[in-house]
């Protein structure tokens, strides 16, 4: 009987052991995000920035939303434009951000460091401080790219 017990608690312990390495081994440490995002930055301002697809990007949806809001699948539609005009280089750090399923705050904390990667952009603020960039694909399909975007812009965290 005790060797049985003895088994049972051993089997039982192993068992906990390898649950608890499966679970440290699919987080992704804070310095991995933070080169991650540094990354995603750097690539953007390469990729869309410096070539003024960010700003075209920008300028068309706010004169297709001048006159009424964008639907849902006219927006989309412009984001996968979008993202189909940038470079693959910016898309792989891209889509291993959206991997890690951070939230805006978390994305704002870590990207906030690299405020020297910043590139001042020209934006239109309105008379309450709002820029044409602020929450420009909405909808929240894309947190990842409102988060990158909303940044780029000098926006706040909503």
């Amino acid at each position: 009987m005790r060797k049985l017990l003895l088994f049972t608690c051993v089997i039982s312990f192993l068992i906990v052991v390898s649950c608890s390495r499966d679970e440290e081994s699919t987080q992704v440490s804070l310095t991995e995000k933070e080169y991650l995002v540094k990354q995603t930055i750097i690539e953007f301002n390469n990729s869309a920035i410096k070539t003024g697809k960010y700003e075209a990007f920008i300028k068309d949806i706010s004169q297709k939303s001048a006159t009424a809001p964008l639907n849902p699948i006219e927006l989309e539609a412009m984001v996968q434009e979008f993202l189909g005009d940038q470079t693959q280089a910016f898309l792989d750090v891209y889509y291993q951000l959206v991997t890690l399923n951070m939230t805006v705050e978390e994305f704002y904390s870590i990207a906030n460091q690299f405020e020297y990667l910043r590139i001042n952009i020209k934006t239109n603020f309105d008379k309450n401080g709002n820029s044409d960039c602020c929450s420009a694909v909405g909808e929240g399909k894309h947190p990842e790219l409102e988060a990158l975007l909303d940044w780029i812009c000098g926006c706040q965290p909503s």
